[in-house]
């Protein structure tokens, strides 16, 4: 037997399955876990990647922090905001319960942390009691913190039971959450309450919010309210698809170029997520 070919044999086999993971996984890391930093203006920063996008701004009366993030990058986003608090309060506000939108929650203990109207006991079981908040927005909020005006608006059940928004009014800067995926197919998960039929509703009220001039979505870079229109067309889409197999190569085709996380996100899997819904909902009618 020829050790020294077959030991070369392994390797090479070794090499191209680790770079064939590389190749299928990397747009998870780049979507999850790459960070950008976008300074709006001098007291509004961005932080893309790391989790969800999240905001730091700096008001009159308080910091006020949009989504937290996870792991290593959480802390980096708590030491900025911190850096920038000084004395001030911090405010967090988490657009939904998400694991890389609200596991920073920890650093932050003593602020105010505001979330939509969960379940308290659901909330605990799935983010942990070191991340809870302790504000639930049912419909709406205002905070006027002086040199800038923060309207939450709880738009209900689509991305999952309880979706916020967050509209900085002055600036006309809307912070979506994952009710936007910028150019990215979205998670779709039963147990997180994922409607698409109230997904497009709530779009459809985001649409009819006056002067949005920048939208951050949950994830991707920021953009216009185009984006919004954008996400809607989307479901639209797979929604024809669902219901009409023939439209199904032409609907993938249409999106082959938005981004899709291996297992998770594709066409496809929103697609089959939407044919399950509606198999599930003609049961419960019987």
């Amino acid at each position: 037997m020829n050790w020294k070919k077959i030991i070369v044999i392994t390797v090479i086999i070794l090499v191209v399955i680790a770079g064939s993971a590389a190749i299928v996984f990397y747009p998870v890391y780049r979507f999850m876990f790459q960070e950008n930093t976008q300074v709006v203006d001098k007291e509004l920063t961005v932080v893309q990647g790391g989790g969800g996008n999240s905001g730091v701004l700096v008001t009159d009366s308080a910091v006020v922090v949009i989504d937290t993030k996870m792991g290593g990058d959480a802390e980096k986003l708590y030491n900025l905001a911190k850096s920038k608090a000084g004395a001030k309060k911090i405010i967090v506000i988490n657009t939904h319960y998400h694991g890389d939108h609200v596991k920073g929650n920890k650093f932050f203990k003593g602020s105010d942390i505001y979330i939509g109207a969960y379940d308290p006991k659901f909330l605990s079981e799935n983010i942990g009691s070191e991340n809870m908040p302790d504000k639930f927005v049912k419909d709406s909020l205002i905070l006027n913190l002086g040199n800038e005006i923060i309207c939450l608006y709880n738009l209900g059940q689509a991305h999952t039971m309880n979706d916020m928004v967050v509209l900085l009014r002055n600036r006309k800067i809307l912070f979506s959450g994952d009710l936007i995926f910028h150019n990215t197919n979205p998670f779709l998960k039963r147990e997180s309450g994922a409607n698409v039929d109230k997904w497009i509703g709530a779009l459809d009220q985001m649409l009819k919010m006056p002067d949005i001039g920048m939208v951050i979505p949950g994830h991707g870079l920021t953009g216009d309210k185009a984006m919004i229109t954008s996400m809607r067309n989307y479901f639209l889409d797979m929604k024809i698809a669902a219901a009409d197999p023939s439209k199904e190569k032409e609907m993938k085709e249409k999106y082959k170029d938005w981004t899709q996380l291996p297992m998770m996100t594709s066409p496809g899997a929103t697609i089959d997520y939407i044919r399950n819904a509606a198999k599930d909902a003609n049961k419960m009618e019987r």
